[in-house]
């Protein structure tokens, strides 16, 4: 076959391979064939190139994504070994005094996920962890309106430096998270000052008793109230602090406008929703509040180390060998119509018997007058003196809180708040003790059944992680353990005389 054949054989079957179809071609005679070249085959001859090339194209790339391919399954920990460096790189230098510790954490998803009503904002989002959520997008518009009013109140404050001054906390307020956020800078910043001014502007038109677009709307302010003082729902306190320095520059008048926070605070958080006055503490002290919830920690929970066995007599703090002898003492020669005690308890007492067990042994439970705190209980010659409780379902979310809130942190190992809900699941089983503790004018509770109210002291005493040989109701719990076991001990001689 010659050359000329070869050609036109090669290109029919690169045709046929690619479904191109020619028209037929005319029979030209013999003398136009070598005198000129035939235009049609010139065309041919192009639509042949560009197929080959088309081809070639092809192939190369299949070839480049099959070792691209084989490349990759080859050193697969290349780009993740990449990744791990750049976020190690991302944290802060290990050395580094000014970085915050993490002060803002997640309930347990085990705990949230039961009772999500206890931990989750129901009007108002605070923080990152629930910003954007659909049923609190209508509050983000109005904390505009409260920026509004915020701004005309203190007009000589640009909004440009409010920005700028939240933008050089952005790194400081991200790394007081518990977990990663993943908001990019302006909307990080858009959020510190939004929540920031949202707090003060709610505080001062409290105080101050103005209008505002919810102040009618009852269920809103007390939602508000209670988003607020939710662990999960929190700015740092020190972003609330700058906004305060910047629109008061002079000390005396930021320490009154961060004494009305602190009325603020004290008035929804430990009088509204707990039922008892807070007691009095310096307000230079709260400068180092990490958020709100700790404010309030700062103002209600006692400073007392623990539970005095004597507390009109004894000092304000004693050491643990102190306490442990006075418990050991208390055992050996019982108060007054305490009972015989044959043996005393060589451990620590884990459980206490219930209301209703307690009361049917003689032990008498009553309110307390003027009570220094919600932790203010004592025991004496078979009386126990206690703060009144109202629960009704905003204290079940301030309690439940600020339980997770101590349980986060370490300042007092005592675990005060935590040791008190423990002494409660331990005296309410059933409903028949919390009617017991109604009767005694002890507790108020707004639950449809009493049955109920006692499923959430059985509910909040099992989320709490304590040391029940040593915590802030330690004497308590072995004094009354004492007195009982006593008293069980006389009424069983006198019944088998």
């Amino acid at each position: 076959m010659d050359a000329k054949n070869i050609g036109h054989h090669q290109f029919s079957s690169i045709s046929e391979k690619n479904n191109i179809h020619f028209p037929q071609r005319r029979q030209l005679s013999k003398t136009t064939m070598n005198n000129s070249t035939d235009i049609r085959d010139i065309a041919d001859i192009e639509i042949l190139k560009q197929i080959v090339h088309e081809e070639t194209e092809l192939d190369t790339t299949k070839t480049m994504q099959k070792e691209e391919k084989e490349e990759k399954e080859v050193t697969p920990e290349l780009p993740l070994e990449l990744s791990i460096k750049r976020r190690l790189n991302e944290l802060p230098e290990k050395d580094d005094k000014t970085v915050p510790p993490l002060t803002i954490f997640r309930i347990p998803a085990h705990i949230r996920e039961k009772d999500k009503m206890f931990y989750e904002p129901q009007v108002v989002s605070i923080g990152p962890f629930y910003r954007g959520r659909e049923n609190l997008c209508a509050m983000e518009e109005h904390k505009f309106y409260l920026l509004r009013d915020f701004l005309a109140r203190y007009c000589e404050i640009d909004i440009k430096v409010l920005v700028e001054e939240m933008r050089l906390l952005e790194d400081q307020a991200r790394q007081c998270y518990a977990e990663r956020i993943n908001l990019d800078s302006s909307e990080f910043v858009e959020m510190l000052l939004l929540d920031g001014c949202f707090i003060l502007e709610n505080a001062i038109k409290w105080f101050n008793n103005e209008p505002d677009r919810l102040k009618k709307v009852r269920w809103a302010t007390d939602s508000i109230i209670a988003d607020l003082f939710l662990v999960e729902n929190q700015i740092p306190f020190f972003v609330v602090m700058k906004l305060i320095s910047l629109i008061q520059a002079d000390e005396k008048k930021s320490t009154e406008l961060l004494e009305l926070l602190v009325q603020y605070v004290k008035c929804y958080g430990a009088t509204r929703f707990l039922g008892i006055v807070p007691f009095e503490v310096e307000v230079q002290s709260l400068f180092e509040a990490r958020h709100l919830v700790h404010l309030c920690y700062q103002l209600f929970v006692p400073k007392r180390s623990s539970y005095q066995s004597n507390p009109k007599h004894a000092p304000a703090t004693t050491s643990r060998r102190s306490r442990l002898f006075s418990s050991f003492k208390l055992c050996i020669y019982p108060q007054l119509n305490q009972g015989d005690v044959k043996q005393m308890n060589e451990g620590p007492t884990y459980v206490l018997p219930c209301v209703t067990e307690l009361l049917q042994l003689g032990i008498i439970f009553k309110p307390k007058k003027s009570p220094a705190d919600l932790l203010d209980i004592t025991f004496q010659n078979g009386v126990v003196e206690m703060a009144p409780l109202s629960l009704d379902p905003h204290t079940k979310i301030f309690f439940l809180n600020i339980v997770a809130f101590e349980q986060s942190n370490v300042e007092n190992e005592f675990l005060p708040f935590s040791s008190y809900v423990v002494l409660m699941e331990n005296l309410v089983k059933t409903s028949k003790d919390v009617i017991a503790l109604r009767q005694c004018d002890i507790m108020y509770t707004f639950d449809p059944s009493e049955e109920e109210a006692a499923l959430f002291f059985n509910y909040s005493g099992r989320m709490v992680g304590l040391n029940l040989s040593e915590h802030y109701f330690t004497n308590l719990f072995r004094e009354i353990k004492c007195y009982y076991d006593g008293r069980q001990s006389k009424f069983k001689n006198k019944t088998r005389a």
